[in-house]
């Protein structure tokens, strides 16, 4: 089967592990990088021995070019994608996918319309215990669940929000709501609500929030608490900091309880185990009742993983593993945590007015 030949649009900190999954698959080729840093995108060329593209519109036309992956700050994310779309070509597009629900909306209609792959980069899905935890909540282990806590506790440093973790361009689009839409709860924490909904189903349908921004000189907010409910009644409670003085590895993680069992999700960036209590025995998943099991999973290349699934969605005409609808539900979520922390009360989703 040939491979699927991507060009990367944005050539910042996000795209250096999706080049190097890419030249890590069979499955995916790198075609072509543009960014409108030359420098940039020079420097990944260099790396992986491919042409810097000399403009936008000759990366999204080249026919050698069978997707695009677009990693750009999050107001440019749905306009280039929008491009994209247009020039014939399926998408992979950084999450949020969008800083509107109906910027998010538009780029659905328009993927449908033209039978092109929207795919949205939240590959926290292929984390070994992530898929484990969905295999087991769907076999019941569980039972109905009931209860989930989610937290993202970081300690990142003040420079990130110019400079991000790598430090390989500085903007200071990270700090300001205009351009990035939100702060440590759509950058960070969107991925573990995505991940939960994908392991559990459950549809977050009423929040009750509360945002602020106690450390750092930006407009988006860098910490956060709040209670979802979900719609089968369960409740979920997030704690979210992203200046946290002793949060390290493992605290961005998240607890799913049940009528007949409970979860341990370890951090996805980390190599604890998948922890397991259940009031009955499962043979065939080797859990003992009324004990903890730790189930030691064999670690995945996530971002491998995540290329070659949307590499083979492209290859035959599917849609997107990771669709653009999946990045809505967590954008829509998002977006109703902000409204009604600013509110002051709690936010059924369906009465989510854009901000």
């Amino acid at each position: 089967m040939p491979s699927t030949r991507f060009a990367i649009v944005g050539c910042g900190s996000a795209a250096l592990p999706v080049c190097a999954a890419i030249a890590a698959s069979p499955l995916a080729e790198l075609a072509l990088v543009y960014d409108q840093d030359q420098a940039l995108a020079a420097d990944l060329a260099q790396r992986y021995g491919v042409a810097a593209a000399p403009s936008l519109d000759s990366a999204l036309t080249d026919p050698a070019v069978d997707a695009v992956y677009i990693a750009v700050p999050h107001d440019r994310l749905a306009p280039l994608a929008r491009l994209a779309l247009e020039a014939g070509k399926p998408v992979l597009v950084e999450k949020p996918l969008a800083i509107t629900l109906a910027d998010a909306d538009a780029l659905i209609a328009l993927a449908e319309a033209r039978r092109l792959a929207l795919g949205v980069f939240y590959e926290l899905r292929y984390n070994a215990a992530i898929a484990q935890a969905r295999t087991l909540v769907q076999a019941g282990v569980l039972g109905p669940v009931q209860s989930v806590r989610i937290q993202t506790l970081i300690d990142k440093p003040l420079s990130y929000w110019e400079a991000g973790y790598t430090g390989r361009s500085h903007s200071p689009w990270r700090g300001r709501r205009d351009q990035a839409g939100g702060g440590v709860v759509l950058m960070n924490t969107s991925h573990l609500l995505d991940a939960v909904w994908y392991i559990t189903g459950l549809e977050v349908v009423r929040v009750s929030a509360e945002t602020a921004t106690r450390v750092a000189a930006v407009e988006v907010e860098d910490s956060a608490a709040a209670v979802l409910r979900y719609d089968n009644g369960a409740i979920g409670s997030l704690m979210v900091g992203a200046h946290l003085p002793g949060a390290a590895l493992g605290d961005e993680r998240f607890d799913i309880f049940g009528t007949e069992g409970q979860l341990r999700l370890p951090d996805p960036y980390g190599a604890d185990p998948l922890q397991v209590y259940v009031r009955r025995a499962w043979p065939e998943f080797d859990l003992p009742a009324a004990t903890w099991t730790s189930l030691a999973l064999p670690s995945a290349p996530i971002f491998t993983q995540a290329i070659e699934a949307f590499a083979q969605a492209v290859q035959h005409g599917l849609p997107a593993p990771t669709h653009g609808r999946d990045a809505r539900r967590v954008l829509a979520t998002v977006l109703a945590l902000y409204q009604s922390a600013a509110e002051g009360r709690a936010l059924v989703l369906q009465e989510r007015v854009t901000l």
